[in-house]
């Protein structure tokens, strides 16, 4: 004779689940009556305390009381269709295990790819452990072809050569820094499209003035544009004023004074 064991809350659950919270000898639901767990086979006969062997029954039909016992057929049929299901479901997670390991399979021949295209634009230099923990960022935040357009533009902009005639460790360093910094623009001016231009309004600034802040500058200059000031009109202004605080005064006056206009409202 089997022992007697206590059924985890666990299993008691998976089992309500999988027959729908629902007396599997007279169809009563929950709450209407409260729900137990039968043995298809008892444990006087040797059954156990596993899922397939187990069925969802109200106290009444549990206790003898009930419509009807399930008769022979529906048992076998029953556990029939518990393997059936629990085949189904192991095939599924192993299709689901393939599916994330193909997945994590491309995503290592991506960056592979894209550190072997770095190390051409930057010869000799290659992306270190870190480097391609960024690149992997990049690549699953942004995708391989905006990773790569946006190598190109760094290396074009930032990667200078030294006597040597080679790139130079601090240039590559400032234009690997920058492939993510310019997918994210990227992505905000296809939002944006006067982003671009405030960008430049903003480089301009930082060539000239010997100290700025450049996420308040952007910030200031997006306000006034949304409240009405044109683009040639802030770079005419970026290119005269001699500070900072020259810059940011004369704007947050403009911003001000502007205060309920937004004639740029998106």
């Amino acid at each position: 004779m089997a022992q007697r064991r206590a059924i985890s809350k666990r299993v008691r659950f998976e089992v309500f689940k999988r027959d729908s919270f629902t007396c599997q000898y007279c169809g009563k639901c929950a709450p209407d009556v409260i729900l137990e767990l039968d043995h298809i086979v008892p444990l006087a006969e040797g059954g156990d305390n596993e899922i397939t062997n187990l069925v969802t029954s109200c106290h009444d039909c549990n206790a003898g009381k009930g419509a009807r016992p399930l008769d022979d057929d529906s048992v076998i049929a029953k556990q029939r269709e518990q393997l059936k299901q629990l085949s189904e479901r192991r095939e599924q997670l192993e299709m689901m295990l393939e599916w994330r390991q193909e997945l994590s399979d491309q995503t290592d021949f991506e960056l592979d790819s894209v550190c072997d295209y770095w190390h051409k634009l930057a010869d000799p230099f290659r992306p270190n452990e870190h480097g391609q923990k960024q690149l992997r960022s990049c690549l699953r935040k942004y995708g391989l072809q905006e990773t790569l357009s946006a190598m190109d533009a760094s290396a074009d902009q930032y990667i200078e050569l030294g006597q040597d005639g080679q790139p130079t460790s601090a240039s590559v360093d400032k234009a690997f820094n920058y492939i993510a910094r310019i997918c994210s623009t990227r992505r905000a001016t296809e939002k944006k499209p006067y982003l671009q231009d405030l960008l430049y309004i903003r480089g301009i600034l930082r060539n000239r003035l010997s100290y700025m802040n450049d996420r308040v500058a952007l910030d200031l200059l997006e306000q006034a544009y949304r409240r009405g000031a044109a683009i040639d009109s802030l770079q005419d202004h970026a290119k005269r004023v001699h500070s900072w605080s020259e810059w940011r005064d004369a704007i947050e006056d403009f911003i001000e004074e502007h205060e309920h206009t937004d004639e740029h409202d998106e």
